[in-house]
């Protein structure tokens, strides 16, 4: 498994170079929550990634994929920004976890204070697209990206920190909590199928189990 040693992000505007900065990113974190990092992949490993994510943190406390999602269109521009900083946020909180019970000092030999950590994780928590997960632009497929979005923040453990401290990111917290309601409501009533008989009562199942780890 080959997986990438720093945050890179999109030269263009184009859709495939976007996908491919993000799904570098997802894939990562997808190892590291999983336990499948690859030996050679440690914590000075760990330690440069987050570094370089760090690094193109944007002002508002956000991360994307390219240097102007703005000029992107809505639905792309969710990928590259709002699912950019689930996923960034959640490989952080992550990292900052694993550090602490490994027990590594806070200004540690790996290039990344725990206060630079901990100062960028806060930025993402509060800033505008954290704590957004409506997707108008995506029709029936809202629901999918919501739990997509669920899914992400608990494999980072972002839903028990918001249930020991809700004050770090009240939006979030709020959005989290709705989205909880909403699929909760479904299963109890069986409406779980979107329209063109897609069942995923399986999904909001395993958000909501996720939402408890």
């Amino acid at each position: 498994m080959i997986l990438p040693r720093k945050f890179t992000l999109s030269e263009d505007n184009d859709y495939e170079h976007i996908a491919a900065a993000s799904g570098r990113l997802r894939a990562l974190l997808e190892a590291f929550t999983a336990g499948e990092l690859p030996r050679e992949y440690g914590m000075k490993q760990l330690a440069g990634y987050a570094r370089s994510l760090l690094e193109v943190q944007r002002d508002d406390g956000s991360f994307s994929s390219c240097d102007k999602p703005e000029k992107l269109d809505a639905d792309v521009r969710r990928d590259a920004l709002s699912f950019v900083t689930w996923t960034a946020l959640a490989f952080l909180c992550g990292f900052e976890d694993t550090r602490k019970m490994a027990g590594e000092k806070a200004d540690g030999d790996f290039g990344v204070s725990s206060e630079n950590l901990a100062e960028g994780i806060s930025a993402a928590f509060r800033c505008p697209s954290a704590g957004d997960f409506n997707f108008p632009e995506s029709g029936a497929a809202e629901l999918v990206q919501q739990v997509e979005a669920v899914l992400i923040l608990s494999s980072g453990g972002i839903p028990g920190r918001l249930k020991a401290n809700p004050g770090i990111a009240p939006e979030m917290n709020t959005g989290l909590n709705r989205l909880k309601e909403d699929f909760q409501q479904r299963l109890a009533t069986g409406n779980t199928s979107l329209p063109g008989g897609i069942e995923y009562e399986s999904l909001f199942m395993m958000a909501l189990e996720a939402m408890e780890s």
